[in-house]
C-alpha cells in the first residue's frame, strides 16, 4: 500500500515539506492508516467541497475524473442520479485521505527520479506539494458556471414549457 511505502520510502520532514498546510492532520492520519493497513479515513473537506478539495491539494487528474463522473451521472435515470452522487460525495469523504497520500508518494517517488541531487530535491518537493489557491478558486467558479447553466437551462425549460399551453 503506498501510504506504508510513503513513510518506508521518504522522512517526516521530506513529507511535511510536501504536504505543508495541515501537515500534522494528514501524517497522524496516514501513519494509522500505514499501521492499520486500511484505506478508509474520514477528511471533512473533501466529504463536503471535493471537487475544491482535490483542486486545492492539486490533484488534478482526481478533480477532472471527479467533474467526469458528475457530469456522466447526469444521463442516468433521475431515481439513480441521487444515489450515485451521494456514493460518490461519500466515497471521496472516505477515501480523501488515502487518495492524497497516494497522490503525495507517486509524486515523491517522481521527484526523487528526476532529481538526484538532495538541494534541488527539496526544493521541487515544496514547489510541487503544498496547496493551490488558483485551483481552489477555479474549480470553485467552474462549479458557479455550472450551476448558472443548470439554472437558465432549468428556467428555459419551464419558460418554452408555459409557452407550450
Amino acid at each position: 500500500m503506498e501510504i506504508k511505502k510513503l513513510f518506508e520510502e521518504f522522512d517526516e520532514e521530506t513529507i511535511r515539506s510536501f504536504v505543508q498546510k495541515n501537515a500534522d492532520y494528514y501524517i497522524t492520519k496516514w501513519k494509522v492508516m500505514a499501521q492499520s493497513g486500511s484505506k478508509l479515513s474520514w477528511n471533512w473537506a473533501a466529504f463536503l467541497f471535493p471537487l475544491v478539495w482535490l483542486a486545492y491539494r492539486k490533484m488534478h487528474l482526481y478533480a477532472v475524473i471527479y467533474f467526469l463522473l458528475l457530469l456522466g451521472f447526469s444521463v442516468a435515470p433521475k431515481y439513480l442520479q441521487t444515489f450515485m452522487w451521494l456514493g460518490l460525495w461519500i466515497g471521496i469523504g472516505m477515501l480523501g485521505n488515502y487518495l492524497y497520500g497516494r497522490y503525495a508518494y507517486n509524486k515523491l517517488l517522481e521527484l526523487k527520479m528526476r532529481f538526484t541531487d538532495e538541494n534541488v530535491f527539496k526544493t521541487q518537493v515544496v514547489k510541487a506539494g503544498g496547496t493551490s489557491v488558483l485551483g481552489l478558486f477555479i474549480s470553485a467558479l467552474t462549479l458557479f458556471i455550472i450551476y448558472l447553466l443548470g439554472l437558465f437551462l432549468f428556467i428555459a425549460i419551464i419558460g418554452i414549457g408555459l409557452a407550450l399551453k
